[in-house]
């Protein structure tokens, strides 16, 4: 039997029509016209035009721009062939009606049309109209007359941003938390925190910057292409020197590396844009992650391969049944290729009195920890380490009894026991060299 099909309709005549690559119509000698080139300095403008002629074998039409003249003839017109999908007719007049605040509009600069947004909704006394260009972040006032509702032109007929549903989608909605490029010389030198505070006509957004303390500025409407999300919400508990980080300082997080590590958990970071060196605590640095081809990549690191030797305090896992999330303390006797004799802190040999000592393999060892100190008790929810038989197991607070006293429930094994505070510490994960701690980020 013969897989269904779709019932086959007879060959059609070919219709030029039909064929997606002509145009769906053909206008006349001296039409007037608007042309989009999609390369150049006019890039996503319309400049308007009047049509010289139609060429039907190429699908192009010659065009002569209204604005703009050929280099050194006074007055003549700049002819120019351009295809005939880049071209439609000109839009209708616009009504006297004041535009409203954010709506997409066109306004008329260098003898073309860019599509911008209004900022104030209503007439100004002056008859100015102020326009945001979000794509290059700029701002400047235009005549009324310069400034026209912004309308598209769809299947033959014209349409406004609120009638196209593309108009309502956006790959972030109202709330996401985003961070926002800053631009020297077009090249991004830092990322400020901001939230989605609107949608507008395409790839524009509304962003509020929360942390915004520098200037008046507290809100901005911008081209997506200049959005990333947050990075990965984990935070590192101690860094590296020469490791490439980001540091929050001056509203933003900046790039740049760690030059010297200093007592309680500080360092110096130097910034890669001015070269000044400064100390941040580890709570305002990050490792620092790009957002490439929508996914990120986290910039290469100065890692060296995890080494022990004869003294080191460590702490050791392992896969047995029974032992699963938990870390047992030790020190490392010495190192066997790539595998470590360690002497366990707690855990006994089999006469009950010698410490154990145990040869184990580099993906079992991690350093000791560092402190982290518990200066406002923990919160429900919040990821902790409780020290009982005889090792560190992983477990979330489930409930406060004091600020001195709480009840863990070990997820692993389905079951929840009390702890006094000090039998307790912040949970934290060694990845690649680092110490990660998740709800530092969530502090922040």
């Amino acid at each position: 039997m013969r897989s269904p099909r779709l019932r086959r309709q007879p060959a059609l005549a070919p219709s030029r029509a039909s064929d997606p690559a002509e145009p769906t119509e053909v206008f006349p000698v001296g039409k007037a016209v608007e042309v989009l080139p999609d390369e150049g300095a006019y890039r996503g403008a319309h400049l308007p035009a009047v049509v010289a002629r139609f060429d039907p074998g190429l699908r192009s039409y010659a065009v002569e721009y209204d604005a703009l003249a050929v280099s050194g003839a006074s007055g003549r017109a700049l002819p120019e062939t351009v295809p005939a999908s880049q071209v439609r007719p000109r839009p209708p007049p616009p009504s006297p009606a004041p535009h409203a605040e954010h709506a997409a509009v066109d306004a008329l600069r260098d003898g073309a049309w860019w599509l911008g947004v209004a900022l104030v909704g209503g007439g100004r006394a002056d008859g100015k109209v102020a326009v945001r260009f979000p794509a290059t972040r700029e701002e400047a006032e235009f005549d009324l007359a310069d400034v026209r509702p912004h309308l598209e032109w769809v299947a033959g007929e014209w349409r406004s941003p609120e009638d196209m549903e593309t108009s309502k989608r956006t790959l972030y909605a109202k709330g996401t938390q985003i961070e926002v490029a800053r631009l020297e010389a077009d090249s991004v030198v830092a990322w400020f925190p901001a939230i989605v505070a609107k949608t507008i006509w395409k790839n524009n957004l509304l962003v509020e910057y929360p942390f915004w303390k520098g200037s008046e500025l507290c809100n901005e409407i911008i081209d997506i292409k200049h959005i990333r999300p947050c990075p990965p919400r984990a935070s590192v508990i101690s860094f590296c020197v020469n490791d490439d980080v980001e540091g929050f300082q001056d509203d933003g997080w900046w790039p740049g590396k760690i030059t010297e590590i200093h007592p309680k958990l500080t360092y110096t970071f130097k910034s890669a844009t001015s070269g000044k060196k400064v100390q941040l605590h580890q709570n305002t640095l990050r490792l620092r992650y790009d957002w490439i081809d929508n996914q990120w990549k986290q910039v290469a690191q100065n890692l060296s391969g995890t080494k022990f030797t004869g003294g080191d305090r460590v702490e050791v896992s392992s896969d047995e049944e029974g032992f699963h999330g938990a870390w047992f303390q030790g020190t490392v006797v010495k190192s066997v290729g790539h595998k470590f004799l360690v002497e366990y802190d707690a855990l006994k040999d089999d006469d009950e009195t010698t410490p154990l000592k145990e040869t184990i393999g580099e993906e079992h060892i991690r350093p000791s920890p560092p402190a982290i100190p518990v200066t406002n008790g923990f919160k429900v929810l919040d990821e902790i380490d409780a020290y009982t038989n005889d090792g560190w197991w992983v477990g979330v607070i489930s409930e406060v009894l004091s600020n001195q006293k709480y009840k863990v429930y070990f997820k692993a094994y389905k079951e929840q026991d009390e702890f006094e505070l000090e039998q307790l510490r912040r949970h934290c994960d060694w990845v690649g060299g680092r110490w990660i701690q998740a709800s530092l980020a969530l502090q922040m």
